[in-house]
C-alpha cells in the first residue's frame, strides 16, 4: 500500500511538471529573441572618425523586418567597437543583439604653411610657431622640420616639415626658408583709398567696416557720409586661455556713434576658447552684454590663435566643435551667427556647413569656392572718419 501511494504522488508530480512545460511552450514568449533569428548584418564593417550617421542607413534588415531603435553610430573612439540593434522581424518577433564593426582614422594631418618662409635677419626666430600642424583626430601629433638651416646666415634653404598622427597618416610638405635682411621702411603706401574701394564694389554688397579699439576714437558721421552702410563692431575678447571675457574700451562709443548715424551694426568676440564649455560660457557673456542693444548683423566668432593652436591641446575636429558651441549658443539667443577666418583655414581647417561665413583674403578677386557673407579684402582701407588705415568688407545682401 506504501509503494502504490508513492507511485501515485510521483506520477500526479511527473504529470504537472509535463503541463507546465508544454504551458511554458505555448504560451511563454521572451521578450527579445536572438538576432541570428534573421539575417540582419551591417552593409560595412569598417567606417571613418567622426563620419556620424544614423544606423538605419547602414544596417541590412531581413524582408519584412522593421528597425525599433534607431541612433547615430559612436564613431568618436577608434577601433573596434559593438552596438546594439533592436528591431521586429516578419513575425512581429522582437530581436536583439549586438553587432561589431570599426572604426578608422584615415585623414593625414594638415601642415599650415606656404611654399616660402621668410625670416628677417637678427629679428626674433618663429619659424616653429609660424608652422601650423593640426589632426582632424589627435590633440598633439608629432611634427618636425627635415634638413637643417641656419637663420643667421643669409641664404636659401629647401626645408620639409613633416607631420605624423597616431594612426600613421603623414602629411609631408616642402618649402623654401629664406633669410634676408630686413628692408628698410618705404615711404611707398598701400593705402586702399576711398575711390578705390567704391570701384571695387559688387552691385550686390554695401561697404561695412570692422573696428575696435585700436581704432580709438572715431568720426561715425563722416564714415556714414563715406558710404559706409555696417560695422562689425568689437565687443570683447578673452584675456587669453582660459581666462575671463573682457569688454572692448571702445565698444560702447563705437555702438552709439554708429546706431545714431544709422549705420547698421553687428558684433564680433575675439576668443581663446578651447573647449564647448568655454566657447558657450562666452557665447553668453556676449549675449548678456548686448541685451539692451539693436543687433542689426550676425554674431561673430573670431578665433585666430593659430601660432598657439599646439599649446591649446586641441584636435580640428574639437576647434570645429568648439566653434560650434558658440554660434548654437547665439542662434538659439534668436540672432544670427557667423564664423570668421582667413581663406587658407576655411578650406583646411573650418568644417562649418549651416553656419555663415566671413571671409578674410586680401586680394582684387578672391577664388575661394564657399559661400560667405562678408569679404574682408583690405586691412589698409581709408575711410574719411578714421585715423590710420581700416578693415574694409563687402557686406552681401541676402
Amino acid at each position: 500500500m506504501k509503494k502504490k501511494t508513492i507511485l501515485i504522488v510521483f506520477s500526479v508530480v511527473l504529470l504537472v511538471c509535463i503541463l507546465i512545460f508544454v504551458g511554458f511552450k505555448i504560451f511563454y514568449k521572451p521578450e527579445f529573441y536572438s538576432l541570428d533569428k534573421k539575417e540582419v548584418y551591417l552593409e560595412k564593417n569598417t567606417f571613418e572618425v567622426y563620419d556620424y550617421f544614423d544606423l538605419s542607413k547602414v544596417l541590412h534588415l531581413c524582408e519584412g523586418c522593421s528597425l525599433l531603435k534607431d541612433y547615430k553610430v559612436n564613431t568618436r573612439d577608434l577601433g573596434n567597437q559593438k552596438l546594439e540593434v533592436i528591431y521586429l522581424d516578419d513575425e512581429n518577433d522582437k530581436c536583439k543583439g549586438t553587432l561589431e564593426y570599426e572604426v578608422l582614422d584615415t585623414t593625414p594631418p594638415y601642415v599650415g604653411i606656404g611654399n616660402h618662409y621668410t625670416h628677417y635677419l637678427g629679428t626674433n626666430f618663429t619659424f616653429n610657431k609660424d608652422i601650423l600642424c593640426a589632426d582632424n583626430y589627435d590633440r598633439n601629433i608629432k611634427c618636425e622640420i627635415i634638413g637643417d638651416y641656419d637663420v643667421s646666415k643669409i641664404g636659401e634653404t629647401n626645408l620639409k616639415v613633416k607631420a605624423k598622427d597616431s594612426s600613421n597618416n603623414v602629411t609631408e610638405k616642402s618649402f623654401l626658408l629664406k633669410v634676408v635682411e630686413k628692408p628698410k621702411s618705404s615711404s611707398e603706401s598701400s593705402v586702399v583709398t576711398l575711390d578705390e574701394i567704391k570701384a571695387r564694389l559688387p552691385s550686390n554688397a554695401s561697404l561695412m567696416i570692422d573696428v575696435s579699439k585700436w581704432e580709438k576714437d572715431i568720426n561715425w558721421k563722416k564714415v556714414k557720409d563715406a558710404g559706409v552702410e555696417y560695422a562689425m563692431i568689437r565687443l570683447g575678447t578673452q584675456k587669453a586661455l582660459d581666462k575671463e571675457s573682457v569688454m572692448d574700451e571702445y565698444f560702447k562709443k563705437n555702438i552709439m556713434g554708429a546706431k545714431e548715424n544709422g549705420i547698421k551694426v553687428g558684433i564680433y568676440y575675439f576668443s581663446y576658447a578651447n573647449d564647448v564649455d568655454d566657447a558657450k560660457v562666452q557665447a553668453e557673456w556676449v549675449i548678456d552684454n548686448i541685451k539692451d542693444y539693436e543687433i542689426d548683423m550676425p554674431i561673430c566668432f573670431d578665433w585666430e590663435s593659430w601660432q598657439y593652436f599646439s599649446e591649446f591641446n586641441m584636435s580640428i575636429h574639437d576647434l570645429n566643435e568648439t566653434a560650434k558651441s558658440f554660434l548654437d549658443t547665439i542662434k538659439s539667443a534668436g540672432y544670427d551667427a557667423i564664423n570668421y577666418s582667413s581663406k587658407s583655414y576655411l578650406e583646411n581647417v573650418w568644417n562649418l556647413n549651416g553656419y555663415n561665413t566671413w571671409l578674410a583674403h586680401y586680394t582684387m578677386n578672391t577664388n575661394y569656392q564657399g559661400n560667405f557673407l562678408i569679404w574682408q579684402f583690405t586691412e589698409d582701407g581709408e575711410i574719411p572718419g578714421i585715423k590710420g588705415t581700416v578693415d574694409v568688407n563687402f557686406y552681401y545682401n541676402k
